[in-house]
């Protein structure tokens, strides 16, 4: 029965794989009750989908496959019939071992007309699985759940559906939950509501963290859910914020137009963990808007709240004189931030206009000094002239006096 069950399992998997399905089964899961030595009934649909004429075949395979049974081992569907109801009938085992056991229902679409090639014959088999799912209880107060985070505009939901397994009511259930950074620091434990659970049905414990104040990076919740006199643990990473590097410099040093410019943007990480293999990707456009331009920076490893410089060599030899839009990437894993600027280059050093630095003049060549450093030099003296004017009268003045 074994071999037949991972043969008719085998199948069904390679059927279905290359085809949509043609037909449907709702529901999709069936949660049988368990009593021992009783029989009870069930039903799921077989939903012709497609509206065509087809056979199907019914086997049960899983650990239950000798307890659940049904009405029809193989049946027809014409077209123009929606669906049909296949009944179930699960009889208890006398004995099951506390938790989870289940069956599979396993449903093969054979189209009524086959042709002779037996590709075509393969090709044509499609198999959905239902599952019947029967949960033993066990003794006393049993119960399990887990842990699910949702992010509702920066405030964090923590939702633990705890299902009471248990042959006995749980009078008092609660969870405390520690959130904590990847470096395993605490950041803040909260408590849930309290609640009863009946045996065999699922509550929910809840509670809610406002991040407005937390650094953006990784975190890591960890429940510890008490009911009565037992515990359980359960756990779930997610990220507050996103994953952002801005890019806040450029800069080209020992600039030269027509050589190699090395380019050096300045990211600034601001996530709580490291950021592996970012780099920058650059293009410069022409008056058509066409690229003249393209190339990536290596990569880098950005740590934790780090600045860092990621370099880039371009060849300028096409580049004349002029204003050039340019766009540069910050990219990082699967994200990549965009942005866009203009360059002015001259002969001898780059001006960036839209992120407001300056790219430097290469060193050794001679120029002009710009009006905003004469201004600022002026400015310096008049206030060194001024100051030296006030401290001559006073001690003329105090001398006078005295």
């Amino acid at each position: 029965m074994k071999i037949l069950n991972l043969l008719f399992a085998f199948l069904t998997f390679v059927f279905s794989i290359s085809f949509a399905f043609a037909f449907g089964i709702t529901p999709a899961e069936i949660i049988g009750k368990y009593s021992p030595g009783e029989s009870n009934d069930y039903s799921f649909e077989v939903v012709n989908s497609e509206n065509i004429d087809s056979d199907y075949v019914i086997l049960v395979t899983g650990e239950l496959n000798e307890s659940v049974s049904s009405d029809s081992v193989s049946f027809s569907m014409l077209q123009g019939e929606p669906s049909k109801k296949i009944n179930l009938k699960f009889k208890s085992p006398s004995k099951l071992k506390p938790g989870r056991h289940f069956a599979d229902i396993n449903v093969l679409q054979i189209p009524s007309k086959l042709s002779s090639n037996s590709g075509t014959v393969v090709n044509s088999l499609i198999g959905l699985t239902l599952r019947f799912n029967v949960d033993v209880a066990y003794p006393g107060k049993y119960a399990e759940g887990t842990l699910n985070v949702a992010d509702n505009a920066g405030i964090f939901n923590f939702i633990i559906p705890v299902s009471s397994k248990g042959d006995l009511n749980i009078g008092r259930a609660k969870a405390l939950i520690d959130i904590y950074t990847p470096l395993n620091e605490k950041v803040i434990s909260l408590s849930t509501n309290e609640l009863s659970i009946i045996s065999g049905s699922v509550a929910e414990l809840t509670t809610s963290w406002d991040t407005k104040d937390a650094v953006p990076g990784r975190y890591r919740a960890v429940a510890a859910v008490l009911y009565d006199e037992e515990t359980f643990t359960v756990e779930k990473e997610f990220s507050v914020g996103n994953t952002i590097l801005g890019l806040k410099h450029v800069e080209v040093n020992d600039f030269s137009l027509g050589g190699i410019a090395k380019f050096e943007f300045l990211v600034e990480s601001t996530w709580s963990e490291q950021i592996p293999g970012a780099y920058i990707q650059m293009q410069v456009f022409n008056d058509a808007g066409e690229t003249m331009a393209d190339f990536n920076a290596d990569t880098y490893d950005v740590a934790s709240f780090e600045n860092k410089h990621l370099v880039s060599f371009c060849d300028t030899e096409v580049v004349k004189p002029g204003t050039y839009d340019a766009t540069a990437f910050v990219r990082f894993g699967q994200q990549s931030l965009q942005h866009d600027f203009k360059l002015e280059v001259s002969d001898n050093d780059i001006t960036v206009v839209g992120i407001g630095y300056v790219i430097k003049e290469r060193s050794g060549k001679s120029g002009t000094t710009s009006s905003l450093t004469i201004v600022l030099i002026t400015a310096v003296g008049i206030l060194v002239l001024l100051n030296l004017v006030w401290f001559l009268l006073l001690r003329k003045k105090l001398k006078t006096k005295n």
